[in-house]
């Protein structure tokens, strides 16, 4: 089994794990429950109470110098000391054109990592002495952990999500391998979909190299799951047999053999790429380097989803403000033509 049997035993249990990460001192842990809680109206209900309660202890060892948690840590806590938790909205969205808005305020408290760092390849090294997905301050943060088609798995909550029920899903955390996608790795992610989509619906799941998004160097996929299409799958775009051009260069693969012929090709050029594997389907973006290309402060950092179509804004002036063109031209700079 994969988490949970089916998808009410899956939102069951994300829930639950989320109430029972709270706690009067661990202030990383109230930090994603309550990011999480702002996806949608259900969560935020299910959570609001204990997010509340636990937020008036964890000032309370804050006045008293009791709390102790990292910088990052208490630079955002230092934040939500400003304001009133009722007034963080749930995430809402527009449609300009193709395009999907969300505003996520929770978003810019995240700290960048190495998503804002220029690289000069996708291939580094797994450093042990940075940030990665077995640091033992972790544990409280895993939704699930088990073995599924030999393969041990580490499903992690977001701590900053931007997707529904998004997930970090890392694959043989014990072998601390980099952020370097294998064929192996590929076509396992592939199958993993196309086997949970029914007992799953909406299931999907993104990868960004490094240099493409990737804000940890621990070998990991981003898994979600949501109703609603992409952009980027929409029947229009020449990628999916219509006639109008994507801004930038996608590929779409209907298996995982002749998408890993290109995927082979692009790791042995050293281009970054991002991958979206859903309903069947495997999109493939090359594109620029993070870091090398001047682009809106809202886009910084762009990710598989921001790739495919799906853009996440922190603020409410930019909000209402974005217009479907500036949208485009901004993916389109990232385009590697």
């Amino acid at each position: 089994m994969f988490i949970a049997k089916d998808i009410t035993q899956f939102k069951s249990l994300f829930v639950s794990k989320l109430k029972n990460m709270l706690s009067d001192d661990e202030l990383g842990a109230f930090i994603l429950v309550l990011a999480n809680s702002h996806q949608d109206a259900f969560l935020q209900n299910e959570l609001q109470t204990d997010l509340e309660s636990t937020f008036i202890a964890l000032k309370d060892n804050h006045k008293t110098g009791k709390l102790k948690a990292p910088k990052d840590d208490i630079d955002v806590f230092e934040k939500l000391l400003k304001l009133d938790l009722d007034d963080i909205p749930v995430w809402q969205y527009k449609t300009i054109g193709d395009w999907e808005i969300v505003y996520n305020s929770m978003r810019q408290m995240r700290p960048a990592r190495s998503s804002s760092q220029i690289l000069s390849s996708i291939k580094q090294w797994f450093d042990e002495t940075r940030f990665h997905f077995n640091k033992s301050f972790l544990k409280p943060e895993i939704l699930w952990e088990g073995v599924y088609k030999d393969i041990k798995l580490r499903v992690l909550f977001n701590k900053f999500p931007f997707s529904d029920y998004h997930l970090l899903i890392v694959l043989s955390p014990e072998k601390n391998s980099s952020q370097l996608l294998t064929q192996k790795t590929h076509q396992y992610v592939f199958s993993l979909v196309d086997e949970m989509r029914e007992i799953f619906p909406g299931l999907g799941i993104g990868y960004n190299s490094l240099a493409a998004g990737a804000s940890v160097n621990h070998f990991h996929f981003q898994g979600f799951i949501r109703q609603q299409k992409f952009a980027i799958e929409k029947d229009h775009w020449q990628q999916n047999g219509g006639d109008k051009e994507y801004p930038l260069e996608v590929k779409r693969f209907a298996d995982a053999e002749s998408s890993w012929e290109y995927l082979d090709q692009l790791t042995e050029s050293d281009k970054a790429f991002n991958c979206l594997y859903l309903n069947n389907y495997c999109y493939v973006i090359p594109r620029k380097y993070q870091g090398t290309v001047d682009l809106p402060e809202w886009l910084d950092g762009a990710g598989w989803i921001d790739m495919a179509g799906s853009v996440t804004v922190s603020d409410a002036e930019t909000f209402s403000l974005i217009d479907e063109r500036s949208v485009a031209e901004a993916l389109g700079l990232l385009s590697d033509d």
